[in-house]
């Protein structure tokens, strides 16, 4: 049977092609530079990852050699390459590549490496909201940069933050575009602007005319070719469409109705600012915080739970970890910082600080695998960025972590002298998403070898190892959350792993979880 891209890859890592098959890899690199450049990263994370096993990142007091865990003196990838394709040159771009990344670097003619500067779209940020509900394709989360293009909120509460300065608190049943970030179109509902001095001149245009700022505080309320326009601080200009303009001053207001134009009294009580949202914020998270409480309460007598971290320290600096059911011993934190979590009443755990982790033990042998968490990234600058690695990497032991391009990164230890097969999602997290709360969920199933990434509730990514990269059983055993490697006194030295962020709530199931139980666990969490 001919053998699959994907087993082309491995078979080329672990130096077992026929001439047959690496002519067929061959030819692949010349006609599909995708599949060269999942090549070259395959190669250099199986590379990296041998080099961190012998530079003493594991632990010795198992009785295990530095060098154990399926990379016993394993030979450089260059000198792998040349020996297992002397046809490289054919995909020499690719190769140039994956050795300039691994290989010892030319300390006379170092390269100049040019980082390319990060860029975003838009004009403003959607920075809170109660529970809105959106219509149309565009469908904003919390944290988003928003563009050009038709906003409608059907129905909630939400600010937006131009990047000018100015401040919306905008109510459903509404819809708006913005323009720039001194310039917006109301079509229809009611919003609270808030234009500081930096902002002065802000537009927003209606059907019936433009509101210019002067450096003030007003609000509107359109539909249906009606409206109104209110001054609650400031001043404004009212630009009407084939009218003189007029003035308006604090405590002052428009009525439009029909052709007709009418001044009336200013009355802010009519609308949500800034003070009215953050009650409402308020109000919303202690509902949501109570609803997560309960769940979390029947969370704990699932049967199918291994093992369950709400991220509840017992008290403060005691740096025990609760964890359930009872036959779990507590986690034990270690540099983390207990932090606000998905809700002010709720904690989580820093693991930026240099260092950080939560050490567990998971004692038993398991036919199948879930594990959840609820992460907040500031950011991936590491190459991988842990959220569940055991201490050793021996036969059928999981790792759970991010790649430095924010994907899922899920593999299971093999034994001596094989490869891993690298289970790689789509990216889930970049740095857009530094300020969002992301659930993330891996599951694995020992029959079928199928792993799967879900992200936020829904799947992004399935695949099937081959039949030669299967387990009997997964174990865990001493294991950690939020970073990995243990230093030993001959080998202080440890890989950099600790996840720049938070994590709340973890959770390790010991069954394949359907999608639509991990779309109830999603919405039962999601702040």
């Amino acid at each position: 049977m001919k053998a699959s891209p994907d087993q082309l890859i491995q078979g080329f890592l672990d130096g077992t092609l026929s001439p047959t098959e690496s002519e067929e890899l061959n030819k692949l690199i010349k006609s599909d530079p995708a599949f060269a450049n999942k090549l070259a990263e395959t190669a250099v994370f199986h590379h990296a990852l041998g080099t961190g096993f012998r530079s003493g990142t594991l632990p010795t007091r198992s009785g295990h050699p530095n060098t154990h865990a399926g990379y016993p003196d394993r030979k450089p990838l260059s000198t792998l390459i040349k020996q297992a394709l002397p046809w490289a040159l054919a995909a020499a771009a690719v190769i140039v590549t994956m050795m300039a990344l691994i290989s010892k670097p030319d300390t006379k003619n170092p390269p100049v490496v040019r980082e390319t500067e990060k860029h975003n779209t838009g004009f403003a940020v959607l920075t809170r909201v109660v529970d809105p509900q959106w219509k149309g394709k565009t469908s904003p989360a919390q944290g988003d940069i928003l563009g050009s293009g038709l906003l409608e909120l059907k129905e909630g509460l939400v600010q937006i933050e131009f990047f000018s300065g100015v401040s919306l608190v905008v109510e459903g049943n509404a819809a708006l575009e913005i323009i720039s970030p001194d310039e917006m179109r109301l079509v229809r509902g009611k919003l609270r602007a808030h234009v500081p001095p930096p902002a002065i001149g802000f537009q927003i245009h209606t059907a019936r005319g433009t509101v210019l700022d002067l450096g003030t505080e007003f609000a509107l309320d359109f539909s249906n070719n009606k409206g109104e326009l209110h001054v609650i601080d400031g001043e404004v200009e009212w630009h009407a469409k084939a009218a003189p303009e007029i003035h308006l001053t604090q405590g002052s207001a428009l009525r439009f109705s029909g052709a007709d134009t009418q001044q009336i009294k200013a009355d802010p009580k009519r609308f949500n600012g800034p003070v009215e949202l953050d009650a409402k914020v308020i109000l919303n998270q202690d509902r949501q915080f109570l609803s997560w409480q309960q769940s979390s309460r029947n969370l704990k007598r699932q049967a199918n739970i291994l093992a369950y971290f709400p991220m509840e320290e017992g008290s403060p600096w005691t740096r025990s970890l609760s964890a359930f059911p009872k036959t779990i011993a507590p986690g034990a934190i270690v540099a983390a910082k207990a932090v606000d979590g998905r809700w002010p009443a709720k904690q989580a755990l820093d693991f930026s600080p240099n260092g950080s982790r939560v050490r567990v033990n998971i004692p038993g042998q398991h036919q199948a695998l879930t594990l959840s968490t609820w992460a907040k990234i500031d950011s991936l600058d590491r190459q991988f960025n842990a959220l569940f690695l055991t201490d050793n990497y021996d036969l059928g032991e999981p790792h759970w972590q991010l790649t430095e391009q924010g994907q899922l990164f899920f593999s299971i230890g093999l034994g001596k002298e094989k490869f891993h097969h690298i289970f790689l999602s789509p990216v889930v997290w970049d740095h857009s998403d530094s300020e969002k709360w992301l659930h993330l969920v891996t599951t694995y199933d020992v029959a079928t070898r199928t792993c799967s990434h879900y992200l936020n509730g829904r799947i992004i990514f399935q695949q099937q190892a081959p039949s030669e990269k299967g387990v009997d059983a997964l174990k865990i055993g001493s294991a950690q959350i939020g970073n990995w490697g243990l230093p030993t006194r001959e080998e202080p030295d440890f890989a950099v792993r600790n996840l720049n962020g938070r994590l709340d709530e973890f959770t390790l199931f010991k069954t394949v979880l359907t999608p639509g139980e991990i779309q109830s666990l999603y919405q039962a969490g999601k702040p």
